[in-house]
């Protein structure tokens, strides 16, 4: 099965109205009436059957009747990991599309090279490497956010970016309502932890080995 979905590789600085402005007029989002920020630990971790089923039911169905965004650091370790097999399999079942928005550092990125790119669509697989200290994206999200600030290996460059976002998307008029989108952080058990630089891309994430 192959996934296709968005991506924009910015700088780590980039301005929240201007990320805003691309996903609502390049990628086409609406507002959202709600925001879901998910935190949680990087490291990977089992969930018990019935514990993983209702949190993946229950992020989803907060997504799906709302019409929430979901945000989260979109690569393939720890609760991110989670969050992308409730998606998955939200939309094996093809039950409304779901808007999860992965924002990482560009520089964690497992063959980011095959991301590399103007105006173009692009096959990344998801397949990680055990031997790597880089990360996979997670190819169930339908839009990635990728943070530069010129490092290799470490996260952080996402931090500023995905805070300003969060705090800009809440002080938005939703459509013609006088009501504000409301940005609801969803922390996990685990470990806690602006000009545009490049166009709109696309690019197909193959969801093998996720």
């Amino acid at each position: 099965h192959v996934n296709k979905c968005m991506y924009i590789r910015v700088s780590y600085d980039s301005k929240a109205d201007s990320l805003l402005h691309l996903m609502v007029k390049d990628w086409e989002l609406e507002l959202p009436t709600l925001l879901i920020s998910v935190h949680g630990g990087l490291q990977n971790f089992e969930l018990p059957p019935k514990l993983k089923q209702v949190f993946g039911k229950g992020l989803i169905k907060a997504a799906v009747t709302t019409g929430a965004w979901i945000f989260t650091g979109g690569v393939s370790t720890g609760v991110i990991r989670h969050v992308g097999d409730a998606l998955k399999d939200h939309s094996s079942k093809s039950r409304g599309k779901v808007c999860a928005i992965g924002i990482a550092p560009w520089g964690i990125i497992e063959n980011k090279e095959d991301l590399i790119g103007r105006d173009v669509t692009r096959p990344y697989t998801t397949m990680s490497n055990p031997l790597s200290k880089l990360s996979v994206l997670n190819s169930s999200h339908s839009h990635f956010l990728l943070a530069d600030n010129g490092t290799h290996g470490k996260y952080g460059a996402e931090v500023r970016l995905r805070r300003q976002l969060e705090k800009h998307i809440a002080l938005q008029k939703i459509n013609t309502r006088e009501s504000h989108g409301e940005a609801i952080p969803s922390f996990f058990p685990g470990e806690r932890r602006t000009a545009l630089r490049s166009s709109l891309r696309g690019v197909d994430l193959e969801t093998q080995g996720v």
